[in-house]
């Protein structure tokens, strides 16, 4: 029982990380501002995405080849920022997706109006004129779901130009992803184990 029970498990999990093509590597910050292999995950009940912020060096040269740091959502300075939001479930890509960028106050300082992104990213520059609290809001026109877009919208709160303490951030997924790598080496290390081993005569 206790085997089945595992197996079971095991493949929720493996049908759970087959909804999301999650991007290993790269040079991304992860929410705790260290760089990881998961980079800057955002979720909520709904949906997960991966966020990255590019923000433009005004001391370095026109000419540099050098790529900005992809900052998560505590962004250093103020100033022109390339936002970039991949759409980790592969289902949204096939649905009208909108994005907002929000001042602390309400105001509106950039949009991107509803549109399908067959590529499964979403990108706009912002400036990012004055230091403050900020949120980025990804609205999905998702039917599916017969839940109000307000209601299943992704909010990311983001922080530009304060000093900030540093937290570990989300680290369920991967948690997730340690449990998963755990669970496969125990499953391929004593199931085969179990399957061959003889059952022991009772003694009479």
């Amino acid at each position: 029982m206790k085997i089945f029970y595992s197996c079971l498990v095991l493949a929720l999990l493996l049908v759970t990380i087959g909804q999301a093509s999650v991007p290993l590597g790269g040079n991304r910050k992860g929410n705790g501002g260290s760089y990881d292999m998961y980079g800057c995950m955002q979720t909520n009940d709904y949906y997960v995405v991966n966020f990255a912020a590019y923000q433009l060096d005004p001391t370095q040269a026109k000419d540099s080849k050098s790529l900005p740091v992809a900052e998560c959502v505590d962004l250093p300075m103020t100033g022109k920022t390339q936002i970039s939001i991949d759409l980790l479930d592969l289902d949204v890509r096939k649905k009208p997706v909108a994005l907002k960028i929000l001042r602390e106050d309400g105001q509106t300082v950039a949009e991107l109006p509803m549109a399908v992104c067959k590529q499964g990213v979403l990108s706009t520059m912002v400036d990012f004129k004055t230091a403050g609290k900020y949120q980025a809001i990804l609205t999905v026109d998702d039917s599916d779901l017969h839940t109000p877009p307000e209601v299943s919208a992704l909010h990311i709160p983001l922080t530009v130009a304060l000093v900030t303490e540093q937290t570990g951030g989300h680290k369920g997924l991967p948690l997730l992803f340690i449990i998963f790598g755990i669970m496969v080496a125990a499953s391929a290390y004593f199931v085969p184990r179990l399957l061959k081993a003889k059952p022991v005569e009772s003694k009479h």
